[in-house]
């Protein structure tokens, strides 16, 4: 009867080992890389241009996002990288929960006119979501309209 118990509990640990080999070899395909330059990449995401091609580095959308993304890491301290990552998670978070489209540029929009030293980005993001829940239309104008002083 014991060595029953023990052959079960071999077998689902071997399965469990599997499993877990299994699961670590799958893709994160939740995971987006923003290379070495997180300011075109978020310019690229919220163009919606194909993996594998870029937007030139003069074109506007790219220029704007590295100016806001410079505020907005000036005023809170935190890395340029850390922003880009936090825009682009609270984008398709708003998208998840909103059901709306918010693209990272809007988000680093709302990061860079909002940002101030002693506010923290995670107090930014609580209140830039709450507006564009509250907006009319859930649109990202008149989200920074409602949060303008």
């Amino acid at each position: 009867m014991k060595s029953h118990i023990f052959a079960r509990l071999s077998l689902l640990a071997c399965l469990a080992l599997f499993g877990a080999a299994l699961q670590a070899a799958l893709p994160d395909t939740g995971f987006i890389d923003l290379t070495d330059d997180p300011p075109r990449e978020l310019a690229n995401i919220s163009a919606g241009v194909p993996r594998g091609q870029e937007l030139p580095e003069n074109d506007p959308r790219v220029q704007q996002a590295r100016e806001w993304l410079r505020q907005a890491a000036t005023a809170t301290q935190q890395s340029e990288e850390w922003i880009a990552a936090n825009a682009l998670k609270l984008a398709r978070y708003i998208f998840t929960v909103q059901g709306v489209r918010a693209t990272p540029l809007e988000v680093l929009e709302a990061y860079a006119r909002l940002a101030a030293p002693g506010k923290s980005l995670s107090d930014i993001s609580a209140a830039y979501f709450e507006a564009r829940r509250k907006a009319p239309g859930r649109s990202h104008e008149a989200a920074m309209k409602a949060l303008a002083p």
